[in-house]
């Protein structure tokens, strides 16, 4: 009963990190998301985000190691628009005015803020490349910049950082006119290649999403924080049984300690539909948060990692006062998930959460 009561304690605490994090309504959920793939554009969005995240993370959910993104948060912002200005036929460039909501949580710090441009399926065979003006209207009046941006052939979007533009912003909107001018590349040749201005109507960008690459940790060097476990030296492994009480209690590790349902690791597989989730968590489908399971042995040796307090927790309880109860089997190490998920607003964000995987378990 003891086992199973940890067993139940650890789900629970497993879906309040999950509830405390991710605050929404499993209906409106569904709404936000059969909407956000209703549009061309919107699908065009999901299937951006579905990309980043199985770049960043595996089919289980663990995030690939080395992590490359600089941040545990990658948030989606689709554009609010009005229709693309009237231009003539002829006219190369073609624009779109955008609103933007940086919904930036308190306890997160926006890095990095990128384009996510993206184009109509009318070119999706040909490479091509844009120029690029944007107007950016706030109380302090109008910047302008530029850039320029490539899609190779088969290519449905491309990022472009705009982070100089967007970092020092002081509202929570962002107001932009969007011009593209783009041009189809041919090869004629392998000495030169021969370009040819397209108009408005045939390049047919679509308005960009915004990408914000946000860290809630204040900390964005996976390199040093998730690197390999450094190898122990020889005399690790006797310098942590001197430092523990059970060294020094004699005769404690030449006795005996007979455990037949040992505390060990246990699979727990279960899908977002089992917890109702499905609507708005979008990846990974299945999800295996392990739990730890079995009775802890009178002697607790180096490998379970217990605590000096573990120990004397044990005698206490056979030697002293039954009613406090032996060490319970609990997880010691975890590992991460990477989430993606529909926000209420139509936002996807990806999100790598710590501590959802038990790795190892222990007696405490």
């Amino acid at each position: 009963m003891k086992a199973t009561g940890h067993c139940i304690s650890i789900h629970i605490l497993t879906l309040i990190v999950f509830l405390k994090c991710l605050t929404v309504s499993a209906g409106e959920g569904l709404d936000r998301r059969s909407a956000e793939a209703q549009s061309p554009a919107g699908e065009q969005r999901l299937q951006f985000m579905l990309s980043l995240y199985r770049r960043c993370a595996d089919r289980t959910g663990r995030p690939r190691q080395p992590r490359r993104l600089g941040s545990n948060t990658v948030r989606l912002v689709r554009p609010s628009s009005s229709p693309p200005v009237s231009t003539p036929a002829a006219d190369p460039w073609h624009t779109h005015s955008v609103d933007y909501e940086l919904k930036i949580l308190p306890k997160e710090k926006l890095l990095k803020v990128a384009f996510v441009h993206l184009r109509a399926p009318s070119l999706r065979h040909q490479p091509i490349s844009c120029d690029i003006a944007v107007t950016s209207r706030g109380p302090a009046g109008e910047t302008s910049w530029g850039g320029r941006v490539v899609f190779r052939a088969e290519e449905q979007w491309t990022e472009m950082d705009i982070t100089p533009h967007v970092l020092e912003r002081t509202a929570d909107r962002l107001s932009l006119a969007i011009q593209y001018r783009c041009v189809q590349e041919s090869p004629q040749s392998s000495r030169r290649r021969r370009t040819r201005e397209l108009s408005s109507e045939r390049a047919q960008l679509r308005e960009p999403a915004l990408l914000l690459y946000l860290d809630d940790k204040g900390k964005t060097d996976w390199q040093n924080l998730h690197g390999p476990e450094p190898v122990s030296p020889p005399h690790s492994r006797k310098a942590r049984q001197v430092g523990s009480i059970g060294s020094d209690i004699p005769n404690y590790l030449q006795k005996n300690s007979v455990v037949r349902n040992q505390c060990k690791l246990h699979p727990y597989r279960v899908t977002f539909r089992d917890l109702g989730w499905e609507h708005w968590i979008i990846a990974p489908y299945k999800y295996n948060p392990h739990y730890c399971k079995g009775d802890c042995p009178r002697i607790l040796h180096y490998g379970y990692n217990s605590p000096n307090h573990a120990i004397v927790q044990n005698f206490i309880n056979e030697l002293a006062n039954n009613d406090v109860p032996p060490p319970a089997c609990v997880p010691y190490k975890y590992k991460p998930i990477s989430v993606l998920m529909m926000e209420k607003n139509g936002s996807i964000v990806y999100k790598e959460y710590e501590d959802m995987i038990a790795e190892s378990c222990t007696c405490r």
